[in-house]
């Protein structure tokens, strides 16, 4: 498994530089297209912005790490969840819209979806079609939980769903960002969580 750790790396103003030890995996969506997230986190609130992620997994399939996983960022807003989880991005646009008249599909900022890959349908949380996630996103996702539930002592088990879960503060695995409150739209139903779970929990 390769870690890119220079080409997106953050600075010290994007993360919060203590250490703690880890008992989740919080896995998200970065709601863009090629790795746009990382600049915008770069720039947001003159630079000094923290609401970030310790990896992305981009739409081929390639590992980045922005800050190392043993620090922490204010993914959830929550200083005493965020110490304890590391925050993974998988690199998706979300949710979309159908254009009825040009049998297209935009974005939530109006861009329009140009992948080959086939639109998912499903009614969830208020919205009909999702961008698909890639098989090489799942394999890798799968490398690097592995190698972090490994080298921080955390359970390789994982939710067999993205709703919302009672208990979720307390789980010691791998999540959704989806399961900690029903406002958040990821992992959407394109991700194939029965996949990854039996990969995950097969040792």
């Amino acid at each position: 498994m390769k870690i890119n750790n220079q080409t997106y790396k953050l600075g010290i103003n994007n993360y919060v530089k203590r250490r703690h030890s880890k008992h989740q995996i919080v896995i998200a969506s970065t709601f863009s297209e090629d790795m746009n997230h990382v600049s915008g986190w770069k720039t947001r609130y003159g630079g000094d912005f923290k609401r970030t992620a310790a990896f992305t997994i981009d739409i081929h399939g390639n590992i980045h790490q922005h800050y190392p996983p043993e620090f922490y960022s204010e993914f959830l807003g929550i200083d005493s969840i965020d110490e304890h989880i590391i925050p993974i991005l998988i690199e998706n646009e979300g949710w979309l819209i159908k254009d009825i008249k040009t049998d297209s599909y935009v974005n939530y900022i109006g861009n329009t979806y140009k992948r080959k890959e086939s639109v998912i349908e499903s009614e969830w949380r208020g919205q009909d079609y999702w961008a698909p996630y890639t098989n090489k996103q799942l394999e890798s996702a799968v490398q690097l939980c592995k190698y972090l539930c490994n080298m921080f002592g955390i359970e390789f088990q994982t939710v067999s769903h993205n709703t919302k879960l009672d208990g979720i503060y307390d789980y010691n695995g791998v999540v959704y960002k989806s399961n900690f409150n029903k406002r958040y739209t990821d992992l959407s139903p394109a991700w194939d969580y029965t996949t990854f779970k039996n990969k995950i929990e097969l040792n």
